[in-house]
């Protein structure tokens, strides 16, 4: 007798586990559509957008194909927004039930950089923000130009903010020479020469210089300080002046 109540309890127990185990694997099976169709995205908020496309940006989370918002790939669609125009920095949530937020930081405008027939938009980074700036109001934007200029920009705009920042004022193009050295071209049409190496010592010393002898308002059309410790000035008709800036 109770070996078959045994028994009759050992085979309850299995179709019992059985049954525990379908209803299980029916759930576990259920489970990713329950979840696609629990949340699916409605609506896509964009904040911060002024200068980049935000019909582009909608349109590229649109073409998440699940529209699940529990499973979208944060991640992956960052990445593809952060390759367009303007875009320095980007942030998706999720926010429930049914809104995809994307959060943008662009880059903004500080110089033109041209590139041949090329121009760009870049940033106090020399990061490219955005192809052929045909718009009037970034006429003004201080000009680029030389190979690779763009990125050695960041460089020489923070060796100059550090040394002499005033005369950024008056800086409307900076040309990058032979991939070595820099030359400033000011609103009054005189062309500075900076120096391969050192340009700090001789950026201090042409702010003394100025200060001292007003050349800026004269009537120059080069300053040479390529050597250490001296400024070759020349004016119209091509004489050039030397001075000693250790005397400065």
């Amino acid at each position: 007798m109770l070996q078959l109540i045994g028994k009759y309890l050992n085979n309850t127990i299995l179709i019992v586990s059985l049954l525990l185990a379908l209803i299980i694997t029916a759930v576990l099976n259920l489970i990713p559509s329950l979840v696609n169709n629990f949340a699916i995205i409605e609506k896509i908020e964009i904040q911060g957008s002024n200068f980049s496309d935000s019909i582009l940006i909608e349109e590229i989370i649109r073409g998440y194909k699940n529209k699940s918002l529990i499973n979208f790939p944060l991640e992956e669609y960052q990445l593809k927004i952060k390759k367009l125009d303007w875009i320095k920095r980007v942030s998706i949530k999720r926010k429930f039930p049914d809104i995809i937020h994307v959060s943008i930081i662009e880059n903004l405008p500080y110089a033109i950089f041209i590139d041949g027939i090329n121009k760009y938009l870049i940033d106090d980074d020399g990061e490219k923000i955005s192809f052929k700036p045909d718009n009037s109001k970034y006429s003004e934007l201080l000009k680029v130009t030389g190979s690779d200029g763009n990125l050695n920009f960041s460089d020489l705009i923070r060796e100059i903010n550090i040394n002499y920042p005033k005369i950024l004022d008056m800086v409307i193009e900076v040309e990058f020479i032979e991939n070595r050295r820099w030359n400033l071209i000011l609103k009054q049409n005189i062309k500075i020469k900076l120096p391969e190496k050192d340009s700090s010592i001789q950026l201090v010393k042409l702010k003394q210089l100025q200060q001292d002898q007003k050349l800026f308002n004269s009537n120059i059309i080069e300053i040479d300080l390529r050597e250490i410790g001296r400024a070759t000035i020349k004016i119209p008709g091509g004489e050039k002046l030397k001075t000693g800036l250790d005397e400065v």
